[in-house]
């Protein structure tokens, strides 16, 4: 696919600061949280967490990670790290950075209820 670039995080931007995290799935094969307009946004490679002070890594498999305690958590700022990483901050101090890569296989997909009027809209990373 390809790398992060300013177009996904101008996106990302108009979602943050208003509602809060309502669906957080942390499974075998990925990660996904859901607010706001963001339907899905899920990753398929690696998430970085820092949750109630403590560091965690989850890549493919099974995660001790207590992603549940992002449920109700506003995310407030989103930062382009790198062209492969995203960190997306919340009120409570807690943070999540979303990785990719360019690939030929997606890592990252953010897609939204509406991204205009023609539907749904998706970007896959």
């Amino acid at each position: 696919m390809r790398a992060f670039d300013q177009k996904i995080l101008d996106l990302l931007r108009n979602e943050v600061g208003a509602e809060p995290i309502f669906f957080v799935g942390l499974g075998a094969f990925d990660f996904q949280i859901a607010f706001g307009n963001l339907k899905r946004v899920q990753n398929l490679q690696k998430v970085d967490f820092s949750l109630a002070g403590q560091d965690y890594t989850w890549e493919e498999g099974a995660s001790a990670t207590p992603a549940w305690l992002l449920i109700n958590q506003t995310p407030i700022t989103v930062e382009l790290e790198s062209s492969l990483s995203i960190r997306m901050s919340f009120a409570s101090g807690d943070w999540v950075r979303f990785h990719t890569e360019e690939s030929p296989y997606e890592c990252q997909i953010f897609e939204w209820t509406t991204l205009n009027r023609d539907g749904i809209g998706v970007e896959i990373y």
